[in-house]
């Protein structure tokens, strides 16, 4: 739907789909909104609020999705990308709200989360650390 120009459908089915009672549904129906938000900003229109909610909401799933994966792949696939932790960081680094977006990376490494795209957690953490430094002084 969404390559068809078809955008609210898409936004309306994907968010019947984030109400599933399984974290794992729920979080690929989270990845595709997110990438569907950012389609829907790149191209003018006003959906950072709805992006933001639904990073927020996918990372407070990260733990219940985590054992989810866990109990069905054994630990023998590694947890999959998630890309709510570093859209919802560039997002606050973007509004200047450097805290937050140190807090969403340390919140990642704590449950053993490093890769993004683009830029992995430790080296999003260490430059971040550096910009929060003059906001110290």
């Amino acid at each position: 739907m969404i390559r068809k120009g078809k955008t609210l459908e898409a936004e309306e089915s994907l968010l019947k789909a984030a109400e599933s009672s399984s974290p794992m549904d729920r979080h690929y129906a989270y990845v595709k909104l997110i990438r569907l938000y950012q389609k829907m900003i790149q191209s003018g229109e006003d959906r950072l609020d709805q992006l933001m909610q639904i990073c927020k909401q996918d990372i407070e799933l990260f733990p219940d999705f985590h054992e989810a994966w866990t109990i069905e792949y054994l630990h023998q696939v590694p947890t999959p990308y998630f890309p709510s932790f570093s859209v919802l960081a560039e997002i606050y680094e973007e509004q200047g709200k450097i805290r937050e977006a140190i807090d969403l990376c340390e919140l990642a490494l704590g449950y053993g989360l490093e890769e993004t795209i683009g830029e992995d957690f430790p080296v999003r953490l260490e430059r971040l650390y550096a910009k929060s430094e003059p906001e110290k002084k």
